[in-house]
């Protein structure tokens, strides 16, 4: 009789990088200097200063990897995305506004619509990474029985993929296809603010791309 074959030991929990998820948040705060935007320089200025700081003191807090956390450095973390958020939200609106409106110069807010539509797929990356089960430190601990995840990817389904837990580079490519496609295309949101989040990011994505699609054509006749 042949001997069962040895179930297949958990991927060791290395704790996650932290420069994808800083490039994104560096991106996000050049992007807002240096493209168009609807505001004037004052708030242009404290929002990405705001979000820089606090990326560098993290920077410095856990150079290369997320090894470590106190409540102090989740909150700070956490801030920065719902901050982020939050300015690109009106951003969007700002946006849109100006989209519908004609006014301002095509080429202008084309260029604003453009940046506003990149840095909406950045932050809604940085809020899934963040709020998926309790962010980057915690997702390397021992699942806790009971608590259902926010997210759940293909791979976690896959034996071979056995203790893979998902990285920024995930939830960024599930944020790019969720703004494309408007549905999930990768991981499927298991709770309702999972769901709440990505309505928000498809409507407002679709929204952007019609708006910006209409206004090309009537600047092309």
């Amino acid at each position: 009789m042949q001997a069962a074959a040895p179930a297949r030991p958990e991927v060791p929990e290395v704790p996650e990088h932290r420069w994808p998820a800083f490039l994104a948040i560096a991106a996000v705060v050049a992007a807002d200097a240096a493209l168009p935007s609807a505001f004037g320089a004052v708030p242009r200025i404290v929002v990405p200063v705001v979000a820089g700081v606090l990326a560098l003191a993290l920077l410095v807090y856990n150079p290369h990897r997320f090894n470590r956390e106190t409540s102090l450095s989740r909150a700070a973390s956490i801030g920065i995305a719902v901050l982020l958020a939050v300015w690109n939200q009106v951003e969007v609106v700002a946006t849109i506004g100006a989209l519908i409106d004609g006014a301002a110069e095509p080429r202008f807010v084309l260029l604003q619509a453009l940046r506003v539509w990149f840095t909406n797929v950045l932050v809604y990356a940085l809020i899934y990474w963040e709020l998926d089960r309790d962010g980057p430190v915690a997702r390397r601990l021992p699942p806790v029985p009971g608590v259902v995840p926010d997210f759940r990817f293909p791979q976690e389904e896959v034996a071979s993929f056995r203790g893979w837990r998902p990285s920024f580079i995930d939830y960024a490519f599930f944020s790019l296809s969720n703004m494309m496609a408007f549905s999930p295309t990768d991981a499927m949101p298991m709770r309702g603010r999972a769901k709440a989040l990505m309505a928000l990011q498809a409507f407002t994505g679709f929204v952007l791309l019609a708006l910006v699609i209409s206004r090309a054509v009537n600047i092309l006749a």
